[in-house]
């Protein structure tokens, strides 16, 4: 059965206008899958305030105008830290938040005077796995301290830039596997005052809290859209099949502007799956990066009994290098970091950013004398070495080995109580697991 032109008119414009919206899709997919949750004085939330008197001090807080979220406090020299801080409870109860683990953004619209140099923002995070309802200071801080005068017009975060504060951690006796930033159930923002003893009068004025994020990831987008082409072309090709049998050179003309859209696709989608893989910041592997060196590091394992050790490294100290020097400092330590554990491994090692300070090596056909010998040899390395004038960096190793009838998580979990042991034992040293 033939068709008329007017039949092959219309099947070419559905065609083209497909090829446009795909073109737009790939182009337009930050602006398409973005999402945004705002925050403002009109979105129903629990206020609450609070100062350091529970601490031991006398400053005091006081909230204006819960209407337009207006507060101000006086720090008082009565407590070595004095402090103030006003909530935004997404949970009266403070156990179900919002899953933020969606939103790689933070704006914040914030007015600020007072003598503090620096505020910090608080993500709170409730976990069953260490928060309990009744104590309050049990959710977890995810944390950015940031310059007053960022505040200019609106000051805006990535939430890579969060970290859990320390003080928290060893609080709540943390384990290392539990002390890295969590966003699935955030139910509290914060405003605090910052570091140092900002004593005096502060005045606040929270107009808006924005957090961007996209609803699906590039990668998962670009399957999307092959996976529609995909049943596009199976339709087409059904339909020419059976009904177009006279048209078998126009057919393949099609097919192949097809697969040519689908390898432009796939091309896209490999090099933005390439780029996740690799942290912007060090350019060392992130988590998913760790699964190709794991999955080649386990078939040696199993199958020719190779040996494979992982090594798990943990800045010291690093909040108050961060505190101290500001977080750009901070961040050109982890680059140069990064950079001379790069220069010292062998090629079959691979190094990834496994959360804040905090890094791993995977040493395939490596036993733990030699694991441990490179972690000692990075530890000196590290001590040794001018990362940026007058600022010492050392590094705590816990090493492990993976032993008959174990898993991954029972090497990650020797690994990581290994690195708290040696941070216990006073820092700036290796501890290796005992075997079993």
């Amino acid at each position: 059965m033939q068709h008329s032109p007017r039949h092959r008119l219309y099947f070419d414009i559905i065609l083209g206008f497909l090829v446009i919206i795909t073109v737009f899709a790939v182009t337009g997919q930050e602006q398409i899958l973005e999402q945004r949750l705002e925050i403002d004085n009109h979105s129903g939330l629990s206020l609450n305030v609070y100062d350091d008197k529970e601490s031991g001090g006398d400053s005091s807080i006081y909230l204006d105008n819960p209407g337009t979220m207006e507060w101000h406090c006086i720090l008082r020299d009565s407590y070595d830290f004095p402090f103030c801080g006003f909530e935004i409870l997404f949970d009266p109860g403070r156990t179900k938040g919002i899953d933020l683990t969606h939103y790689d953004k933070l704006r914040v619209w914030l007015d600020y005077s007072g003598p503090s140099q620096t505020l910090r923002v608080y993500l709170r995070n409730f976990d069953a796995k260490y928060s309990k309802k009744e104590v309050k200071q049990s959710t977890k801080y995810n944390q950015v301290e940031f310059n007053v005068n960022m505040l200019n017009g609106v000051a805006e975060f990535s939430l890579r830039d969060f970290f859990v504060a320390n003080w928290w951690v060893f609080d709540n006796n943390i384990p290392p596997h539990l002390s890295r930033p969590q966003f699935d159930n955030i139910t509290i923002f914060e405003v605090q005052t910052g570091s140092g003893r900002p004593l005096g009068e502060h005045h606040f004025r929270l107009r808006k809290v924005e957090f961007i994020g996209q609803a699906l990831s590039a990668a998962d987008w670009y399957l999307t859209i092959m996976v529609v082409w995909l049943f596009i072309i199976l339709g087409f090709l059904g339909y020419r099949i059976i009904s177009l049998k006279d048209e078998v050179v126009v057919q393949r003309k099609r097919e192949s502007e097809l697969m040519e859209i689908n390898e432009l696709l796939d091309t896209r989608s490999k090099a933005l799956e390439l780029k996740a893989k690799k942290d912007p910041l060090t350019g060392a592997f992130n988590r998913l990066g760790l699964e190709e060196a794991f999955s080649v590091g386990l078939y040696d394992w199993r199958n020719n009994k190779k040996p494979l050790s992982l090594v798990m490294m943990d800045i010291d100290h690093f909040k108050k290098i961060n505190d101290t020097y500001g977080h750009d400092i901070g961040d050109l330590i982890l680059s140069k970091l990064s950079d001379l554990i790069h220069q010292h491994i062998r090629s079959q090692d691979l190094l990834a950013r496994w959360g804040g300070e905090e890094f791993v090596i995977v040493c395939r056909d490596t036993d733990i004398d030699n694991a441990t010998a490179l972690a000692e040899k990075l530890r000196g390395l590290i001590a040794a070495h001018e990362f940026h004038k007058n600022i010492q960096v050392t590094a705590s190793f816990g090493v492990a080995t993976l032993n008959t009838n174990e898993n991954l998580e029972q090497l990650f979990k020797a690994a990581d109580t290994a690195l708290y042991e040696a941070k216990a034992s006073g820092r700036n040293r290796v501890i290796a697991a005992s075997a079993g």
